[in-house]
């Protein structure tokens, strides 16, 4: 009798065990299905969202060949303005992201894990850089023209503090990744914290924090010229201006002296990068 109930308690236990696996193997073989349709379900509702629509594009693209017709051949007769422009467009790049870097380099170590164990400090740094990062450079622009009116220095202000939000999150998050067997070598030596960090986590990070800084430069060169576009300086200002005034060809020109100055600073930054990376190996 006994043996009578242990079997059919076994039986019981094989067909819930049989049931289980069963639903795992469907989830399994239905899972990539079911997330397919829901991208596409997704995707369709962004699509109507945004009335994106390839023959509204193909009933433009007349009016676009139009356009980019009149802007040939480009006026070059106010060049000497549009490089100076360009110039402080570049002005506004090395000292937003400069001053963006000097601030951020020691509140990261705030905001790293490893370093910073008091958790109300850590988690208030970590918010002042989600702040400053997740508020874009245009909107910054437009808050600091409408505190210290037009001109580069509020391009410069949107420059800096959204530098300080992005490079204060990649460089905590570097330090985070160092190896903990060289910081342990070194605190064994005696050293105190400041030493521990000149001496423990910078040498290890330089790299990154380099490439990190030049990779910002050049992309606070292409930020820059858009915030001309809301009065922030720079040869997007003169860029605004001349698409006001219908200048097609002065258009063209300011687009191929942003072109060169983009082009330029990337070969740059990859120069400076590779003769770094030489040094440190």
């Amino acid at each position: 009798m006994e043996k009578q109930k242990i079997g059919i308690f076994m039986e019981k236990q094989d067909s819930k065990i049989k049931e289980i696996r069963t639903k795992k193997l469907f989830m399994k073989r239905y899972k990539g299905f079911f997330i397919g349709i829901l991208i596409v379900i997704i995707y369709y509702w962004a699509l109507t969202g945004t009335n994106t629509s390839p023959v509204k594009f193909a009933e433009g693209v007349p009016f676009m060949i139009d356009f980019v017709r009149r802007m040939f051949p480009p006026d070059i007769s106010n060049l000497g303005t549009f490089l100076l422009k360009a110039l402080e467009t570049l002005q506004m790049a090395i000292v937003g992201s400069t001053l963006g870097a000097l601030i951020a380099l020691p509140l990261s170590f705030l905001a790293a894990r490893n370093v910073m164990h008091n958790k109300l400090v850590y988690h208030s740094v970590r918010t002042i850089f989600d702040i400053c990062r997740g508020i874009n450079e245009i909107v910054w622009g437009l808050i600091f023209v409408s505190m210290v009116g037009l001109g580069p220095f509020p391009g410069v202000l949107a420059l800096t503090v959204h530098v300080i939000g992005a490079l204060g999150r990649y460089f905590s998050e570097s330090i985070e990744t160092v190896d903990p067997e060289i910081i342990k070598a070194i605190i064994s030596t005696g050293a105190n914290k400041v030493q521990v960090i000149v001496r423990g986590i910078l040498p290890q990070v330089k790299p990154l924090f380099i490439n990190y800084m030049l990779y910002y430069l050049e992309n606070n060169f292409r930020a820059a010229t858009v915030l001309g576009l809301v009065g922030a300086g720079g040869i997007g200002m003169e860029l605004l201006t001349s698409m006001r005034l219908f200048r097609n060809k002065e258009v063209l020109t300011i687009l191929i002296i942003m072109i060169v100055g983009v082009m330029l600073i990337d070969r740059s930054s990859a120069y400076v990068r590779k003769k770094i990376l030489k040094t440190e190996l």
